[in-house]
């Protein structure tokens, strides 16, 4: 059994916006990702409905606040789980002050929502390139969206984190944005892009939000999309206005322009996230000489 648990902050609003996925099967079970701090009592409640009373394994794609900000507190209530995280984040679970401090710049108001982050002891983390679960759960290095990323791959699913960007369904068909924080970095990720090519004929499991059959599909428009993202992005980098930049990017780009397709909450949120993106590309466009994708 796989469930996609919802983690609607609804202090903030936002519904449909970050999950955790709960496997549970006759091997035992184990949990992708934790969600902030601030949701860590919705979680801890759909486990126990779930009949979860043991977790092998906490998985963590990367140590964000909205991914992993729980995983101390989870922690402490399964205290047989083995976490693991890149060996990049580590050190940050083990001490997370500098991410707390590092997300309260970057994020302000939405990361005191997210709430501070319990750090996780030192003997609960392993790094490793494949989890002692069943057939074996896959550990895929795939740096991009931050240099501690990682995916997934287990049975028919694999959990790319935010490798392919936020995806959502719509009426029609869905949703896709690339996630590209301020420390973007191009050939990174393409690299992991590619580096999960022979992995996508499965199931994909989104953090954010949600599963899709057609993984070959995902990422044929995931790479196409960036690509054109940083072509697009490049041509307003001289005098860049974030209005006339999202515009172009819906002109050219009609999986991401089903934007305008989402429920009003849903796509209010995105007006944020899609700025946080496009500054992303910006920057690293700026500090490269204006790179070519």
């Amino acid at each position: 059994m796989l469930e996609l648990i919802d983690l609607d902050i609804e202090s903030l609003g936002y519904t449909r916006f970050i999950s955790a996925w709960l496997y549970k099967g006759p091997e035992g079970a184990f949990l992708v990702d934790t969600g902030p701090a601030c949701t860590v009592d919705t979680l801890l409640k759909s486990l126990e409905e779930n009949g979860v009373r043991d977790l092998d394994w906490i998985l963590l794609t990367h140590i964000h606040m909205d991914h992993a900000g729980a995983v101390g507190h989870v922690s402490r209530h399964f205290p047989e789980a083995g976490i693991v995280c890149h060996e990049r984040a580590a050190s940050h679970l083990i001490d997370p002050s500098r991410l707390w401090e590092g997300s309260r710049q970057i994020l302000g108001e939405i990361a005191e929502t997210y709430g501070p982050i319990k750090p996780v002891p030192e003997e609960r983390i392993l790094t490793r390139e494949r989890v002692d679960f069943g057939e074996g759960i896959r550990v895929i290095p795939t740096p991009g969206h931050a240099a501690h990323h990682q995916s997934f791959v287990f049975s028919d699913w694999l959990f790319c984190g935010e490798v392919f960007g936020v995806f959502l369904k719509t009426d029609g068909d869905f949703y896709l944005r690339p996630a590209t924080p301020p420390r973007f970095d191009f050939a990174q990720f393409a690299d992991s892009m590619e580096r999960l090519a022979p992995e996508v004929n499965r199931n994909i499991c989104f953090a954010h939000y949600g599963m899709y059959p057609d993984g070959n599909r995902i990422l044929d428009l995931a790479r196409t999309q960036l690509r054109l993202w940083v072509e697009v992005i490049r041509s307003h980098a001289q005098s860049p206005n974030m209005q006339s930049i999202v515009s172009d990017l819906k002109a050219n780009d009609p999986v991401f322009a089903r934007v305008d397709e989402l429920p009003e909450p849903i796509y209010t949120r995105e007006q944020y996230y899609i700025n946080n993106s496009v500054r992303g590309i910006l920057r690293y466009i700026q500090e490269n000489g204006g790179a070519k994708g």
